[in-house]
C-alpha cells in the first residue's frame, strides 16, 4: 500500500514521466536478474550467445508499444543483445523458443493471454508502487 507522502511525491510528474522511469529500473532490474557474472555479461535470450554487459538490452517478447498490459511483466522481458532485440525487431523465432523453455508453456501462455487483454490504461498508483519497488533493488 502506497503511503500518501510517497504518491505527494509523483504529484507533479506526468502519466509519461512515470511510465518511463518505471521501465527504466524494471530494465535494470531484468539486466541484473539475467547476468551470468558480476561484469554482467548475459546469454541473449534470442540467439543464445554469450554477450558483454554493453551489449544488453531489456528484450520485451511482446513489445512494450502495443502490448502495454505485460508491458512491465517480467515474464515478457529478458536480456537481449542490441542486434537481435533492435536490428532483428526481437528475433522473435527463437526468442518465443527459448522464452517456453525459460518459463514454461503455462506462463508463456498466461502472458500471451494477458498480453491481448483489451482496454488496458496505465493506472498511476501501480507506476509508482513499480517505481518504488524497484528502485529499491
Amino acid at each position: 500500500m502506497l503511503e500518501a507522502k510517497t504518491i505527494q511525491k509523483y504529484k507533479s510528474k506526468s502519466m509519461s514521466y512515470l511510465i518511463e522511469k518505471a521501465q527504466e529500473l524494471v530494465n535494470a532490474y531484468v539486466r541484473k536478474r539475467d547476468a551470468i557474472n558480476d561484469n554482467g555479461d548475459f546469454i541473449c535470450i534470442s540467439c543464445q550467445q554469450l554477450k558483454p554487459k554493453s551489449q544488453c538490452n531489456a528484450s520485451h517478447y511482446f513489445s512494450r508499444g502495443n502490448y502495454g498490459s505485460v508491458r512491465f511483466n517480467l515474464d515478457n522481458i529478458h536480456s537481449g543483445c542490441i542486434k537481435c532485440n533492435m536490428y532483428l525487431s526481437g528475433n522473435l523465432i527463437p526468442y518465443r523458443v527459448y522464452l517456453i523453455k525459460k518459463i514454461g508453456q503455462e506462463r508463456f501462455d498466461n502472458l500471451e493471454m494477458m498480453a491481448y487483454a483489451k482496454g488496458f490504461k496505465h493506472d498511476r498508483f501501480m507506476l509508482i508502487e513499480l517505481i518504488e519497488r524497484y528502485k529499491k533493488i
